[in-house]
């Protein structure tokens, strides 16, 4: 009797006194208004076989707009009419039109129960008046949940075969312009991105600016100076401001050395992590989109340039340091005459939490920059050099498959370290910065073996022996005089401070008057600066130094500070990084 009243073509007494509307939404943007238009013409219909008027007030819409996203405007406000009381009766071509997010769903149905004056009606046949509108609901939303799921899918498997065929997706980044390949009907291909001279002329200048030691703040300065649009939506007439935040995420994209990132964005990364899941990023070779070499995308990626992220600071040491026991940057003092470094997360953890195992100590500035000019007088000792030297003779004749084949399982063994941090980040329950910032440098590690076996891989037969042969004839030791008697500008200063020490670690206090410290040394960067050519060798040194202030005491002598060497320097490859913790342990073995 009910299939036959809907089949009806004569329609039923009008019920005037309940408020009706409509709701209708697509979300493909291929699509247009005449989706939306299908879909009330529909619902009026229904609401004619039901006798229903529709209130024309009441018609909401959102277009272009996926189910699963939570800022519809059209369903929100529709949502508030109808819990205010202001509607009655909502008719819908299907219910993936109100959502397809499962949890979104369970609410709506929850809604539906608890109040009666609220009714639903669908053009596909659910009436929340009938008995068994709910199971009938369920079913159709879990069929609505599944059928996103699949269009995810299918959405992804496009875009994949796109990047296979070597097209690009969504809109090119600032440096580059959009080119739309059609066919002969002039339907759209694909699209690819074409360099911007203009523009990429600018990113060149970033990088150069960033690898000379500017913060994003000093370049993010610069750019609005100059009145250069953001690539933004524009704010304003000249195209928006730019801001550190935008500065560093042009520094970080790929795209720039020639690699198109799939799911390489910081958001979708994190998500992943706290679902658990290793997130699917590959890597697509875009060489003739390559704007900077790798040397300079490298160096001005991450925290290579500055341990804080973002660089600056009026002082050389400003976040050049970090933290031996969290792995924080340390920061400075701004009282200049007896001017100090400490870390500032341990402080606040010990004071504010009472963890008392933290490093609260300070370490007078003075003291440090005694210290690293010791540092290098000791890495650049002859007997050192000279072994360094004869490494770098060997690399015009040597054989580079002991290197690759050492490069390749130190690789596979730092992706088993990011796999476990990954595992680790997917069974908490809350939010753990410690471990989160762990898996982030294990990744970082990652990248720069694949970098690194990936220049093994492709450097027989293009080393500069120009290069080569100016850095076995320079001398290293005149960097001496650049570190503290030349007074280089801050942020230079910081730059090559960063070039030479990868890494200056504050390891432990002991007593009011010592500090130990890890400190990273780069010779093949020693030689470059040294001879004004590129750096060649990209292996690394360490050692362990303990920084001793001596007072006078009243006894007429002078205060000084004194430096030892606690273990002395060892060669690593460049691959490998000595954890904080395994700094300190090993400092505290070899001074017990």
């Amino acid at each position: 009797m009910k299939n036959q009243s809907r089949n009806n073509t004569v329609a039923l007494p009008v019920q005037a006194s309940v408020v009706v509307g409509i709701y209708a939404r697509y979300s493909c943007e291929k699509q247009d208004d005449t989706s939306l238009d299908d879909q009330i013409r529909r619902c009026r219909e229904e609401a004619l076989r039901q006798g229903l008027i529709v209130d024309e007030q009441h018609i909401y819409t959102d277009a272009a707009i996926s189910g699963l996203d939570d800022d519809r405007p059209g369903y929100r406000q529709m949502m508030s009419a109808w819990a205010s009381g202001a509607l009655h009766v909502v008719l819908v071509d299907e219910f993936s039109r109100l959502s397809r997010d499962p949890l979104e769903q369970a609410r709506l149905m929850k809604k539906l129960e608890q109040h009666a004056r609220m009714r639903l009606v669908t053009v596909d046949g659910v009436d929340t008046k009938d008995s068994d509108w709910q199971l009938r609901l369920g079913i159709q939303g879990v069929i609505a949940q599944h059928e996103s799921r699949r269009i995810r899918h299918r959405v992804e498997r496009g875009m994949l075969g796109q990047l296979e065929r070597g097209y690009m997706l969504g809109a090119p980044p600032f440096g580059y312009t959009l080119k739309r390949e059609l066919d002969a009907s002039g339907n759209r291909i694909g699209t690819h991105w074409v360099i911007d001279d203009d523009q990429a002329a600018i990113v060149r200048e970033v990088y150069a600016r960033r690898a000379a030691g500017e913060s994003m703040h000093q370049i993010a300065a610069w750019l609005n100076a100059e009145g250069v649009p953001c690539g933004r939506e524009a704010k304003t007439e000249r195209g928006g401001f730019w801001r550190p935040a935008r500065v560093k995420q042009l520094l970080d994209n790929t795209i720039y050395r020639g690699v198109f990132t799939w799911h390489g964005s910081t958001t979708h990364q994190a998500k992943c992590r706290s679902r658990g899941v290793e997130p699917d990023i590959k890597e697509y070779a875009r060489p003739q989109l390559r704007l900077v070499s790798d040397d300079v995308w490298w160096k001005c990626h991450d925290k290579v340039v500055s341990r804080s992220g973002y660089g600056g600071g009026r002082y050389a040491l400003s976040g050049v340091m970090s933290c031996g026991c969290c792995g924080g940057t340390l920061a400075l003092t701004s009282v200049l005459k007896r001017q100090s470094a400490y870390c500032p997360a341990c402080t606040v953890a010990k004071s504010a939490n009472g963890e008392e195992d933290r490093l609260t100590g300070t370490v007078r500035v003075v003291g440090i920059e005694l210290m690293l000019s010791h540092a290098l007088k000791h890495f650049m000792s002859e007997p050192f050099m000279a072994a360094f030297r004869e490494s770098l003779r060997q690399l015009l004749t040597g054989d580079k498959r002991q290197e690759l084949e050492e490069a390749q399982r130190r690789l596979a063994e730092l992706r088993r370290t990011q796999d476990r941090f990954s595992r680790l980040l997917g069974q908490l329950s809350d939010d753990d910065p410690v471990l989160e910032r762990r898996y982030e440098e294990a990744r970082d590690k990652v990248r720069k073996a694949e970098a690194r076996v990936s220049e093994l891989e492709q450097q027989t037969g293009t080393l500069d022996a120009k290069a080569l042969q100016a850095q076995l004839a320079a001398d290293p030791r005149q960097l001496l005089d650049a570190l503290w008697e030349t007074r280089l500008p801050p942020h230079e200063l910081r730059a090559l401070l960063h070039a030479l020490f990868p890494s200056i670690v504050f390891v432990s206090k002991r007593g009011r008057y010592q500090a130990v410290f890890h400190i990273r040394f780069a010779p093949g960067v020693a030689l470059a600066q040294a001879s004004g050519t590129a750096v060649v060798s990209t292996r690394e040194c360490e050692a362990w130094f303990l920084l001793r202030y001596v007072p006078a005491h009243g006894t007429g002598g002078h205060a000084h500070w004194e430096v030892d060497v606690l273990m002395p320097p060892r060669e690593l490859d460049s691959t490998q990084g000595t954890d904080a913790s395994e700094a300190a342990a090993d400092s505290s073995s070899a001074t017990a």
